[in-house]
């Protein structure tokens, strides 16, 4: 994944023992080293004026040329604390999930090397992150508020041949 972002607006990681919250500084070095879990953090660039705020989710920019087609945008919600979504992992599908309200548990898995990692995402405190997932990296989300919503992009309409199913959290 090419990173187009403002070193300062973006950090790819790798599993990791850090703190598994948000802050995402010092991961940079790790991926560096490790480049087995395909997946990469950015926060979110936000507009605000006295009506609320514009945040930009994904731009064309962002996205390097075999993926510049357009896939499916779709939204994600939880209705209650503790729900998991996901527990699966795609072969040809790169997927975008931002939080934009409550506060998840994200735990994903390269299922061929099985490096894990474990990251909290969370709306709160204007902390708006959007997490990118490539091919063979299952992923499996879980609420930590009563509720929560993501806002998800996918690089290809959704096939049910690739959706594997891949157990990380119950």
């Amino acid at each position: 994944m090419r990173n187009l972002a403002k070193p300062s607006q973006t950090r790819r990681s790798e599993g990791s023992n850090h703190d598994p919250s948000v802050n995402i500084r010092g991961h940079l070095e790790f991926y560096r080293k490790m480049k087995k879990l395909d997946f990469k953090l950015t926060k979110f660039k936000s507009y605000s004026d006295n009506r609320g705020k514009l945040i930009v989710f994904l731009k064309e920019s962002e996205l390097h040329d075999a993926k510049k087609k357009f896939g499916q945008i779709y939204f994600v919600t939880f209705n209650r604390k503790g729900v998991v979504r996901g527990n699966h992992y795609h072969k040809k599908w790169h997927e975008w999930f931002g939080i934009v309200e409550g506060k998840v548990m994200v735990v994903i898995e390269n299922v061929r090397t099985k490096q894990r990692k474990q990251l909290i995402l969370s709306a709160e405190k204007n902390r708006y992150t959007r997490i990118e997932t490539g091919p063979y990296i299952a992923h499996a989300i879980k609420s930590l508020t009563k509720t929560a919503s993501l806002l998800s992009y996918a690089d290809t309409e959704w096939h049910k041949k690739d959706t594997h199913f891949y157990q990380l959290l119950k």
